[in-house]
């Protein structure tokens, strides 16, 4: 569960805060802040979670990927995303890939 303070920089639309903490070296920081990301329902915190995708850590991503499957912001472009990102996974990121499927199924039941 995202900490408070960040759901609450969310809140507060402190965006420059929360993308200068997404860069942060401390994996717990970062998964915190994409996880608060995903209470958005604006343009700012999807790019902060696209951006997070990239992220070489295991963790980030999966925290990336589920913000974007609860986010509403454009539930199609994050649809695409994921869809993007799924197409391009190694072999053996079957955890990855889960997750990927429940944030799509999440996105799919906001639309309803």
């Amino acid at each position: 569960m995202a900490d408070n303070k960040y759901i609450k920089a969310v809140a507060n639309k402190q965006w420059k805060k929360l993308a200068k903490l997404a860069t942060a070296k401390d994996v717990d920081t970062v998964v915190a802040v994409a996880e608060a990301c995903g209470t958005g329902r604006s343009e700012e915190p999807y790019n902060i979670l696209v951006d997070l995708l990239a992220s070489p850590d295991k963790n980030v991503k999966l925290a990336a990927i589920r913000g974007l499957g609860n986010l509403r912001y454009d539930l199609s472009s994050q649809a695409t995303r994921l869809h993007w990102l799924a197409e391009r996974l190694p072999e053996g990121s079957d955890d990855v890939q889960a997750a990927i499927s429940d944030a799509l199924a999440d996105l799919r039941g906001a639309k309803k």
